[in-house]
């Protein structure tokens, strides 16, 4: 049986429709284990963790370091091929924020998520909010460079894909209609 005009159109749009759904959902599927997940201002208040004054700060005192809610789990692969990443870290009080520095005012153990505040003028602040932003690797990210982009390449070749078969359609439409000589 042979598909008419009107049916090889109807064809091609169902199939154009389809196709736009599922390029939404597939893009959005590799779009979450293909970036990494960003994390702003985690609060860790130093008064409370015991980091409050001049003598609480320095390389030895526990008490200093902030450990991060997403920190890499030793002995994973995160913890050696996704350390924490992109850190920016806030001091506050009394409503002003000020970015502190990294190796100045904080050293930064990315591959354990610790951070650990140094005795300085901006870690000084007695009523102390500091707040945490950083990037980190999804238990489901994946950490081949490799099979990431070839992920991201899914979706376009699934709409090359759907348009060619809408292409295709048209251009039988096209040619049993007569239109082109």
């Amino acid at each position: 049986m042979e598909l008419t005009n009107v049916s090889k159109l109807f064809v091609g749009f169902v199939a154009l429709i389809i196709g736009i759904v599922l390029i939404t959902s597939i893009a959005t599927s590799t779009l979450a284990v293909t970036d990494k997940k960003i994390i702003y201002d985690e609060h860790f208040d130093l008064v409370t963790l015991g980091c409050s004054n001049e003598s609480a700060f320095n390389n030895t005192n526990a008490l200093c370091n902030l450990t991060v809610a997403n920190a890499p789990t030793a002995g994973t692969w995160k913890e050696d091929d996704c350390p924490i990443a992109s850190l920016v870290v806030e001091n506050t009080s009394a409503g002003t924020y000020t970015a502190l520095t990294e190796g100045t005012d904080y050293l930064l153990f990315a591959s354990a998520g610790i951070i650990d505040m140094q005795n300085t003028t901006a870690t000084q602040i007695y009523v102390n909010d500091t707040y945490v932003s950083y990037s980190y690797c999804g238990d489901d990210y994946l950490n081949q460079a490799w099979s990431r982009t070839v992920l991201n390449l899914l979706a376009g070749f699934f709409a090359l894909a759907i348009m060619g078969v809408g292409i295709g359609l048209f251009y039988s439409v096209y040619k049993s209609a007569g239109i082109g000589a």
